[in-house]
């Protein structure tokens, strides 16, 4: 099973979980009618609404498909009062009626979609401009009188969804990252400074949405949880930020809301080199390069493994009592766990509420991981979780597909 190779067939979107178990999406469909072959590049799952990012790797094209609910404009089409606004299947999304607004053909911006994130009834999509590579943030939202004080436009019985999001480059040398989860925006710009825009929580700024606020610390990389939020530095340090009452910092330390930012210095202390950060509502997965997987925070569904309720500190994960298993990637949903080994098995622990974790009868909540072995799955190269649901993305992966 090789991890990163796509074939130009057998390439599907398995999904289970919320209302339907064992969904398919046959991305060779999309494939037979752009002529290109096509992968997978970020899905962000939310409780009414998902987004996903799908990328040409022949030419670098990339194609928006929005699913679920649209009741507050949040997948960026136009909202029609005597229409359903539910979609239940993905629905392609353009941007071009919003980004070439009132320009001649001649005139017309070379752009494409980089990154999506996903809030409570909002969706942030980010894209580059090919002239000068410069990144600006749309914003997917009916126009209401709300907390982040968007202005809109509406059209006859239509209303306009898609806005772009401020955000002033010129100080800080472009945009490397943008997350979304809940009430916030993260953005990481070039020079590793970190904005954050919504609820901080302790912060002390959650009256003033409008504006972002810049801390300046070497971030490379950042994962969002319900009320808090993890960073990775370029020195291999994990901070965390927000509420740490269900122990989502995986520090043990009392009063550790005081400060802004805190430092878990775990991984440094143990010569591990962190690969990969995931995060669910109040738990989170570390990967590190030796192919284990750490585990901290809410514990309750089985979402960090073990019967214990919290996981204060970081925990290795055990998948095979027999033998080492090597993971090469991990996600984390709402309240439960995925983890890809190198041999290509995918692993799923944690809350088993509509069938989310991969198997097909009703089972009690998996303290331990278990393997999905009842679906003829193979080359696994993509793997996504949102608060209700799981999804692996295959290439070339069904063995006897109809």
């Amino acid at each position: 099973n090789n991890t990163n190779k796509l074939f130009p067939d057998n390439n599907f979107l398995v999904s289970f979980g919320n209302v339907s178990y064992y969904r398919r999406l046959n991305l060779n469909a999309l494939i037979d009618r752009t002529k290109l072959l096509l992968e997978i590049k970020s899905i962000q799952f939310g409780d009414s609404h998902s987004l996903m990012l799908i990328r040409s790797t022949s030419n670098g094209k990339s194609f928006l498909y929005g699913y679920g609910s649209n009741e507050n404009g949040q997948l960026g089409l136009d909202f029609n009062p005597g229409k359903s606004n539910v979609y239940d299947q993905w629905t392609k999304i353009s941007l071009d009626d919003h980004i070439n607004k009132g320009l001649m053909f001649w005139n017309k911006i070379d752009y494409e979609i980089v990154d999506i994130g996903i809030g409570n009834d909002f969706s942030i999509v980010t894209i580059q401009y090919k002239k000068d590579n410069s990144l600006a943030l749309y914003r997917f939202q009916l126009k209401k009188e709300d907390k982040f004080a968007v202005l809109a436009e509406e059209k006859d019985d239509k209303k306009t969804t898609v806005y772009k999001e401020h955000f002033d480059q010129s100080e800080n040398k472009g945009i490397k990252q943008v997350g979304v989860f809940g009430d916030r925006i993260l953005i990481i710009t070039n020079d590793n400074s970190l904005y954050i825009k919504g609820v901080l929580y302790n912060l002390d700024t959650s009256d003033n949405y409008a504006l972002y606020k810049k801390f300046n610390f070497n971030v490379i990389s950042f994962t969002m949880g319900m009320n808090h939020s993890l960073f990775l530095t370029a020195n291999n340090e994990l901070y965390a930020m927000g509420h740490n009452e269900y122990g989502e910092f995986g520090i043990f330390e009392e009063n550790v809301e005081e400060r802004e930012v805190y430092l878990n210095d775990f991984f440094v202390k143990n010569n591990l080199k962190i690969v990969k950060v995931s995060t669910g509502a109040r738990h989170s997965l570390i990967l590190c390069n030796d192919g284990n997987v750490y585990c901290f925070g809410d514990n309750s569904d089985g979402q960090c493994c073990g019967l214990e309720k919290l996981v204060i500190t970081p925990s290795k994960v055990t998948f095979d009592e027999d033998r080492d298993i090597f993971i090469v990637d991990v996600c984390c949903g709402f309240n439960h766990s995925i983890a890809k080994a190198k041999d290509g098995r995918v692993f799923f622990w944690g809350d088993s509420a509509w069938n989310k974790l991969g198997v097909k009868e009703s089972r009690l909540d998996q303290f331990v991981p278990i393997e999905m072995s009842d679906m003829k799955i193979k080359n696994v190269v993509g793997l996504f979780a949102g608060p209700m649901q799981s999804a692996v993305y295959i290439s070339g992966g069904f063995e006897n597909l109809q």
